[in-house]
């Protein structure tokens, strides 16, 4: 088993962001649209980007009498009247879903490019689990099964204004009521009719329409920042390369963020303190690189990004160096402060086999000490080893695997 791990462990290192880059680098994300649907919905942007095989595939006479229907449907909605109505129109039925999971189920078996896109792009990314690695067929179906299903859910989110997992900060921005909103909704179906000229790009007016939704939300935050190993947190990945991570106790420390409860405030009292504990431990030798984890969360619709907010104090009025300072501007929750760092643990390039530390106040960290159903719940697995504590605000953490697997029902960071 140790053996299975530590081969699933290389293949993510060696490819290095398989997950961001779609099929070996040579679609690299360009756009807030492309990030966020790498992020969220990686087997169908996979499919998206690549045009030779997005073609071949929808072109494929046993699936157009679908595709079809599927765009009509969506070019009627032209004339809804109520929520309802767009609603159908922009998600897919569940006989489509099932029928377009059949039909990718047979294209698979005779398609040899998709077979290698899947092989070198999807399964080596672990975006969708490990659990079916050995059949490569049996994940790409689960996986376009899940894109769909989410794409359905972000509709009904943000365009239908149903309940996220946390409504105080994820909720949608309008008021689903007011007559207005049906023009907005409107508008949406234009934009999507105007990105999906051809028959088989109807297979994507769904996820565009996704995506759409979350941009006139304000609510594409798994896009910001990036590409953000060429942008904030390049000095500390130069760094990572010459490091000897043997020379310290620890190969990071993972600072928790502490939101702002006004909505003018950068930063909280509590995230100055936490930030203080860190560049102590960092100038006392603990750990070479600090990560500062929280995205635009506190209060609702916040214009700061908390991550930011700190490596400013940290710089500023504590001088750490900027090479030190690793950013996660995506986290939501303390569940994924660890699993971002997790991830960026694998990414950078850290030592697999040395504990990192993970500092809050004490209260935090007894949250995090016994957070693991809490993971199991939301995420469907624990993405980190913990070790010792080693006070009431440190606690010791190695990253999963498991990791790398999307959260499909938390859009803004999956």
């Amino acid at each position: 088993m140790q053996k299975i791990i530590k081969f699933f462990i290389i293949m993510i290192v060696g490819t290095c962001f398989a997950h961001l880059s779609f099929a070996q680098g040579d679609h690299k994300p360009q756009t807030p649209q492309d990030w966020v649907l790498s992020k969220n919905y990686l087997a169908s942007c996979l499919l998206f980007k690549n045009t030779e095989i997005r073609e071949n595939i929808f072109s494929d006479p046993a699936i157009q009498a679908l595709l079809v229907s599927r765009a009509e449907r969506y070019a009627g909605a032209q004339e809804c009247e109520d929520l309802a109505c767009f609603l159908a129109a922009f998600k897919w039925s569940d006989a489509e879903m099932e029928s377009l999971h059949e039909f990718m189920a047979k294209r698979f078996d005779s398609d040899k490019e998709l077979q290698g896109l899947v092989q070198t792009a999807l399964i080596t990314s672990g975006a969708y689990g490990s659990a079916t690695q050995s059949d490569p067929k049996a994940y790409f179906v689960k996986a376009i099964k899940q894109d769909m299903r989410y794409t359905n859910y972000v509709i009904d989110v943000y365009a239908g204004g149903a309940k996220p997992n946390y409504p105080r900060i994820d909720s949608i921005s309008f008021d689903t009521s007011k007559k207005p909103y049906l023009g907005l909704l409107q508008d949406v179906r234009q934009d999507v009719l105007k990105d999906s000229p051809t028959p088989h790009q109807a297979a994507f007016m769904t996820i565009l329409t996704a995506v759409r939704l979350l941009e006139v939300n304000e609510r594409m935050d798994a896009a910001q920042l990036e590409p953000i190993m060429e942008g904030e947190n390049s000095k500390a990945l130069t760094a990572i390369k010459t490091t000897n991570f043997q020379d310290y106790p620890y190969s990071l420390l993972l600072v928790l963020g502490a939101g702002p409860s006004k909505y003018d405030q950068p930063i909280s009292p509590g995230g100055m303190l936490r930030a203080r504990m860190a560049a102590r431990a960092y100038f006392d030798g603990q750990a070479p690189f600090i990560v500062l984890s929280g995205g635009r969360v506190h209060p609702y619709k916040t214009p700061y990004i908390e991550a930011i907010e700190m490596k400013r104090y940290l710089i500023e009025n504590l001088l750490v160096p900027q090479e030190a300072i690793i950013l996660d501007p995506h986290a939501r929750h303390t569940t994924t402060n660890l699993r971002n760092t997790a991830r960026i643990m694998f990414r950078y390039g850290f030592p697999q086999d040395q504990f990192a530390m993970v500092t809050s106040s004490k209260v935090h960290i007894d949250a995090v000490v016994g957070m693991a159903d809490r993971c199991i719940k939301e995420l469907g697995y624990v993405p980190y080893e913990l070790g010792k504590r080693m006070s009431d605000v440190v606690l010791e953490f190695k990253p999963k695997v498991e990791s790398m697997t999307i959260d499909p029902d938390e859009p803004l960071d999956p």
